[in-house]
């Protein structure tokens, strides 16, 4: 029943919306929350609590507790109190056997307690073994809160956005409003987020600031780095100077029934009589620590709520407080030997500041004894806090009434999100767990929905209580992200990245290329027929364009300095005019990235990355850089140069149309480099291999990309040449062995194991992953890069086990059928002792075990012999 309008209430009586819970229409009007509608319909159980299935009722109202977790269009543990009505949004409960009103596992609440104290699965349920997997597979049925729709189809898309400000203020309260409105009079760019969806700060104040709300700071990171839920979107903003504003929470008293339904904090009362215009109980009790919270009894009053008790427990804190009730229903309240009738009972400890983004971002705090709470201490540099996150305006907490549980019976309940009691708290002392971080990861204490919003200062307050020693000792829990609960489908989401394309992408597309991704690059996969485009390059003629190759130009008097450090092989020696494959590696000796460089000159270095490692490359030259301080200088020329690689027997022939260039096989050696005029365009020649026959790496201007392409199919159509796409070309370079950075390596991969010990030169002085890679060989390989012909031709899927003796023991990186051999082959990391020649392996293909024989030279031409041809 509503109460009659009032100015402050955020429903428009004159929009009527309809939802569905559990299959009954539920009428509501636009500016509800579902747990506000259902509230107006005479819903009071909302939820079974996690581990007992005790009912519970609307406590907070803010979308911090566990109390109003529902299933809402498909997705479990919404909480309804703080989600908008949606008109025809499904409406289910949850974590209930049966309903909410009659739930069978309710039976765990009145028979179970003694069976299922905490840690209980630590310790039963061990003999006999041969049961352990019939009882997992009971207490995982039963566990947890919400069920995931395993054939749910995609409701909605998620995205993710990189943003940036000057200044991010969390909070959309007094204070951080008045944060946002200063930083943006300096002329700041300012974004103010807010968790709840009528924040001040959308009510006219932000006219000279970005505001978002709903959404939630989910956490700080390093180097100025706020992720922001925003419901459909993930904001990461880079942030100068973030303001946190968050406020205080409303903490819970501790005592028997304290978990009944009917119990709330004050904030919930006055969020349904102000905002929804409800009556939240006919007789209240209120029972507060400070003058904000003792008055809700006026608005109580207003709202025609019977106020028969009010206890401030500043002035006479009660010896003992227990709630009892009917169903889970609160029927009563004895305060001391008084039972008073009531069906509402608001209390409150006072609050908290809302500190945890604070320390996520590494801030300190400490324990005020004269005010009762944790307080911030140090904040690092570009964090501020402001309003009550600081203790601004907070009244002192009463600690000493926060719990009231010792001589009654009844559930006390610490943690309503794990149902957590005090009993629970006093065992993990008594069993050795006398740090509140050893005590949290076993009673779970803090680790539930709330993420310790409600419950990390009880549970605090009682284990000093119980250890005889004051709320400093015990100090708080490590706080991480994320602050609240956040889906993992918008962590999932789409993150847009300009999507870039050749100088020569519309000729592909004229050519009738299927497009693909790779990285952020739009190549052709194919132009039609791989296996005919292959043939072309060993039979006549191909053409392909990398221009997605990364291309840095390093000069400088220490360029070659700079390589040999940031390098495995050797560069000082290497001649001008002369090209060199080399890998980048990581101080851990891992593979990062491949390619080639060429000396132009004494100083100057031509460096080729591979396409999707471009960005990573360029930002590792210029840390170390930055680390050495070397006289050097690096240009990303990326955008800037384009590139084709003519390859196959006819190679040279038509490099003769194109360039007055001397392109014999004595003047232009393999891997020469040579700068000229090629169809009069100035290009920097590259003589390498990639695909394993003679080849040419065209690298020029962008802006002639088109004209060069077309001028070399038009000089080399009577040698019938091919444009080929990327699977020609790792069916290729397949057949010669040949590594993708990324496929055929992962994270762990070293160049020595990758069957490259050939480009590591330990006695170099030093370059970067030179130890790691001495440990490498200290400690004996542990798995080795090789590659494989099938025995029957069937092909594997890349990632595929390799099967030894019924267990994993290597898994396939790439594999392909090729045309010019006629044979299935790839490439796979297998354990040592089976990295030889001819050694058989068994690869799972479709639930089969297939053979296959191991190989340790390239399957095509293995002297390099068409390559140096």
């Amino acid at each position: 029943m509503r109460l009659p309008p009032r100015a402050s209430e955020h429903i428009d009586r004159s929009r009527e919306l309809t939802f569905s819970y559990d299959g009954r229409p539920v009428a509501a009007f636009a500016g509800d929350t579902i747990g506000s509608a259902l509230f107006a319909d005479g819903r009071r159980v909302f939820s079974r609590s996690f581990k007992y299935h005790r009912p519970r009722g609307l406590l907070c109202c803010s979308g911090h507790c566990p109390n109003c977790m529902m299933t809402v269009d498909g997705i479990p543990n919404v909480r309804v109190c703080a989600e908008p009505v949606r008109e025809g949004a499904q409406v289910v409960a949850q974590n209930v056997r049966g309903s909410l009103e009659r739930d069978l596992l309710s039976a765990t609440d009145k028979c179970g307690g003694p069976f299922t104290p905490v840690g209980f699965y630590y310790r039963t349920m061990i003999r006999p073994r041969w049961l352990w997997p019939f009882y997992e597979k009971f207490l995982r049925s039963v566990a947890g809160l919400g069920r995931v729709d395993e054939h749910a189809r995609r409701s909605k898309r998620t995205d993710v956005e990189h943003r940036h400000a000057d200044v991010l203020v969390i909070g959309g309260g007094r204070a951080g409003v008045e944060a946002a409105r200063e930083a943006a009079a300096r002329g700041e760019h300012v974004v103010l987020v807010d968790e709840n969806l009528h924040s001040p700060a959308s009510s006219g104040f932000g006219e000279d600031f970005e505001v978002l709300a709903p959404a939630r700071a989910v956490g700080v990171y390093e180097g100025g780095l706020v992720p922001v839920d925003a419901g459909e979107v993930l904001y990461r903003f880079r942030t100068e100077r973030v303001v946190v504003a968050t406020g205080g929470t409303e903490q819970p008293l501790v005592f028997p029934g304290n978990d009944l339904v009917g119990v709330m904090l004050p904030g919930g009362v006055r969020r349904l009589v102000r905002w929804w215009s409800l009556r939240p109980g006919e007789r209240a009790v209120v029972i507060a620590a400070d003058d904000r919270d003792l008055g809700i009894v006026n608005e109580l009053r207003e709202a025609g709520t019977k106020v028969i008790e009010t206890i401030d427990l500043r002035d006479r804190p009660p010896r003992q407080i227990a709630a009892s009730g009917r169903g889970g229903r609160l029927r009563s309240v004895d305060v001391d030997g008084r039972v008073l009738a009531c069906d509402l009972l608001v209390m409150s400890g006072g609050r908290q500041p809302a500190y945890s983004l604070l320390a996520q971002a590494g801030g300190r705090v400490e324990y005020d004894a004269g005010r009762g709470i944790f307080l911030p201490s140090e904040l690092p540099a570009g964090v501020e806090a402001v309003g009550a996150v600081r203790g601004d305006g907070l009244s002192a907490a009463v600690p000493a009434a926060s719990y009231n549980g010792a001589a009654k019976t009844g559930k006390c309940f610490v943690c309503l999100c794990e149902d957590v009691t005090d009993k629970d708290m006093k065992r993990a002392i008594a069993e050795g767990f006398d740090s509140i971080e050893l005590a949290k990861r076993y009673t779970t204490v803090t680790m539930g929905p709330c993420q310790g919003k409600l419950c990390h200062l009880p549970s605090i307050r009682l284990y000093a209580r119980e250890n005889e020693t004051d709320e400093a000792t015990i100090g708080t829990t490590t706080a991480r992200p994320p602050w609240g609960p956040v889906a993992l489908g918008l962590l999932a989401g789409r993150t847009h990245e300009p999507c870039q394309r050749t100088a020569i992408h519309h000729r592909h597309e004229e050519l009738g290329a299927k497009m693909m991704w790779t990285g952020t690059w739009k190549r052709p996969h194919s132009y039609g027929d791989p296996a005919r485009e292959a043939k072309a390059v060993h039979e006549s003629l191909g053409l392909i364009d990398v221009s997605t190759l990364g291309k840095l130009l390093v000069k400088g008097p220490d360029a070659a300095a700079f390589l040999e450090r940031l390098y495995p092989n050797r560069f000082a020696d290497l001649k001008r005019g002369r090209v060199r494959y080399g890998v980048l590696e990581t101080d851990a000796g891992r593979i990062m990235d491949d390619g080639t460089i060429a000396r132009l000159d004494e100083d100057e270095f031509y460096v080729t990355t591979t396409s999707t490692g471009a960005g990573a490359v360029i930002e590792w030259f210029e840390w170390w850089n930055a680390v050495w301080g070397m006289d050097v200088e690096i240009v990303n020329l990326t955008g800037a140069l384009g590139a084709v690689n003519v390859a196959g027997p006819k190679a040279r022939e038509l490099m003769a149309r194109l360039t007055d260039l001397d392109v014999s096989n004595d003047a232009f050696k393999y891997l020469d480099a040579k700068e000229a005029l090629v169809a009069g365009v100035e290009s920097l020649i590259l003589r390498i291999g990639f695909v394993g026959e003679l080849g040419y790496e065209i690298h020029y201007a962008s802006p002639h990309g088109e004209y060069l392409w077309d001028t070399i199919l038009e000089r080399g159509a009577d040698f019938d040449i091919e444009p080929f796409g990327l699977e020609p070309q790792r069916i290729l370079r397949l057949e010669k062995m040949h590594i993708l950075v990324g496929q055929d390596t992962d994270s762990e991969s070293n160049p020595l194991e990758a069957n490259m010990p050939w480009i590591v030169k330990l006695d170099k002085d030093d370059f970067v992953g030179k130890w790691a890679l001495e440990h490498v060989l200290q400690r004996g390989f542990r798995e080795q890069l090789v590659g494989f012909e099938m025995a029957n031709g069937t092909i594997p899927p890349e990632g595929g086990q390799i099967v030894r003796d019924g267990r994993p023991g290597g898994r396939v990186t790439s594999a392909r059928r090729s045309p010019e051999l006629g044979r299935v082959i790839g490439m796979a990391w297998v354990p040592p002792e089976l990295a030889a020649e001819d050694a058989e392996i068994d690869i799972k293909v479709n639930g089969r075990l297939e053979r296959a024989h191991v190989r340790l030279k390239p399957f095509f031409d293995p002297d390099g012999e068409r390559l140096r041809s």
